[in-house]
């Protein structure tokens, strides 16, 4: 019973809806894996290996495509991060010149596959990912992310492994709070900047 009751007032802490079966051993069972994953999943390695050779602050980059990434939400949670930090993005294709952008970026990354506590359903997970900043070809820094030796972050958003990478890779951007309102929605078909 104590233990329930433990479970109970730790899952009540964490910030998602959580629907109980009848069974309470059932219920602390589940309320223990969905805190115990919660809390993982808040807490992604710091990036490793970063190296930052040119700290001049970056306005725009291009981004080269990595099909072998197959993670779908991969390229916009990148493109999302930089935006955090006032970057503009676009992606081009491998193998092809990013016309009219002298900073590039390139990126590989393994994914695994698992399933979550109490689920059936095999969901994608980041396990190692690197970027590389680029200036006329001349490499300005790169970063790494590695799964945690526990696996503690395994859960962890894209967004939220990407975000310490983009941080060390661009220490003279500034952190931007965007404000919805000032941008209209763009098209997917517009293209530049």
């Amino acid at each position: 019973m104590r233990t329930i009751i433990i479970a109970s007032l730790f899952a009540s802490s964490l910030s998602a809806c959580v629907v109980m079966p009848s069974d309470p051993l059932v219920q602390a069972a589940n309320l223990i894996g969905y805190a115990a994953s919660g809390v993982r999943s808040m807490t992604p390695n710091p990036p490793q290996n970063a190296v930052i050779y040119d700290r001049n602050s970056i306005h725009e980059v291009c981004i080269e495509w990595n099909g072998a990434v197959a993670m779908s939400d991969f390229v916009p949670a990148l493109q999302n991060e930089l935006m955090r930090r006032g970057v503009q993005s676009r992606v081009y294709d491998a193998g092809t010149q990013s016309v009219g952008c002298p900073v590039t970026m390139t990126y590989t990354g393994f994914v695994k596959w698992d399933t979550k506590v109490f689920s059936d359903a095999y969901t994608p997970y980041l396990t190692y990912v690197s970027l590389t900043l680029r200036r006329d070809g001349r490499v300005m820094g790169s970063a790494q992310y590695r799964l945690g030796s526990f696996a503690q972050d395994k859960w962890a958003t894209t967004n939220e492994k990407l975000g310490p990478l983009v941080d060390a890779l661009l220490p003279s951007n500034a952190e931007v709070i965007a404000d919805s309102s000032r941008f209209p929605s763009q098209s997917a078909s517009s293209g530049g900047f």
